[in-house]
């Protein structure tokens, strides 16, 4: 992308802000950025670029006394809907959408550590797939080129 995504501009704020807004919209309370994001409050991950399934599986372990589940949504998803979220949170196993690793809602305190894939950490986890509404198939677009962000962010 040549930027960070977390502070790209998307409806007159940094897109970690909207992602964070939408977290909250969707009833999470206790809302946490993963990695490093000037000018945020972040939980730095615990090894430096090796990635999002062992950021996840750090954050599942540093976690597992406060909360019994974590929701994991990447920040690169400005379209993600409130209602899609709550589908997830609703379910009281480990999920995701299938065909989709991200947004997942999952146990805490379980995993394989030397998953190296999201897809890899959610089998290790026993997570489910379980089936995208519709309704909600726009909101799993991510930006991952400049061309993604024009798209999305016009």
């Amino acid at each position: 992308m040549g930027a960070d995504k977390a502070l790209l501009p998307y409806k007159g704020r940094p897109l970690v802000s909207h992602m964070r807004g939408i977290l909250i919209q969707s009833g999470i309370q206790d809302v946490f950025i993963s990695g490093d994001v000037p000018g945020y409050d972040c939980i730095s991950d615990a090894v430096r670029h090796d990635g999002p399934a062992q950021a996840m599986y750090y954050l599942l372990e540093r976690f597992s006394t406060d909360y019994e589940r974590l929701l994991f949504v990447p920040v690169d998803m400005p379209l993600m809907q409130v209602k899609a979220l709550r589908g997830l949170i609703a379910r009281e196993d480990s999920v995701y959408y299938e065909g989709y690793p991200l947004p997942a809602c999952l146990n805490t305190g379980r995993g394989n550590p030397e998953s190296r894939s999201v897809r890899a950490l959610l089998d290790s986890m026993g997570a489910r797939s379980v089936v995208l509404p519709a309704a909600y198939d726009r909101s799993m677009s991510n930006v991952n080129t400049p061309e993604d962000w024009k798209a999305i962010a016009s």
